[in-house]
């Protein structure tokens, strides 16, 4: 039985969004390798674009060892009862490393490795599909924010109730600016 209901409409701002990427990767010290290109380590990443328009999103990102990745993604359905959000990668740019050129040649085969060493840190997050179509599962997502969050914490200290909480987004959609998502909650 639940004891607390919430339904938030959250929208997010292009600029907030870009923060919350530049605060991840301005501290990123990380080995990457895709396919047999080794890019080095990725270590003080900077945001070079980040734009929302309706159904689209370009990210730019450079690093200061030398990678850089343009990525330009058009939302092409979000599905509420499996949490999944399909995403067609319209471009998929490497530069600033030997290996960018053959990279930039195989761009599905990038993305299944891309998808592979994300479900490695986070079992479950990305699907791919023919066409350059990445599947985001946001459950596992959701799920790690859940246990990361002291939420559980603050409702058994303060309310008495041994949660078990529960997240889904009921809607998710790229707008001019900003992202629009609407967040159910379960206690």
């Amino acid at each position: 039985m639940s004891h607390l209901r919430a339904q938030l409409q959250l929208e997010v701002s292009q600029a907030l969004i870009q923060s919350a990427i530049a605060a991840g990767i301005a501290h990123l010290d990380l080995p990457i390798k895709i396919l047999r290109f080794s890019l080095g380590r990725l270590h003080g990443g900077e945001v070079t674009q980040c734009e929302l328009t309706p159904g689209h999103w370009n990210l730019g990102v450079r690093f200061s060892t030398g990678p850089a990745i343009e990525v330009s993604l058009e939302a092409l359905e979000y599905q509420p009862e499996t949490q999944f959000w399909k995403l067609k990668v319209e471009k998929l740019h490497f530069s600033g490393f030997s290996g960018a050129p053959l990279l930039n040649l195989a761009p599905g085969r990038v993305l299944e490795v891309v998808a592979a060493q994300a479900n490695r840190r986070l079992p479950g997050l990305l699907g791919t599909e023919k066409g350059m179509v990445l599947e985001l599962r946001l459950q596992p997502l959701l799920q790690k924010v859940l246990e990361e969050a002291p939420l559980r914490q603050v409702l058994k200290e303060r309310l008495g109730l041994e949660p078990n909480p529960e997240l889904s987004v009921q809607n998710l959609e790229l707008l001019e600016g900003k992202l629009n998502l609407s967040v159910r909650g379960l206690v």
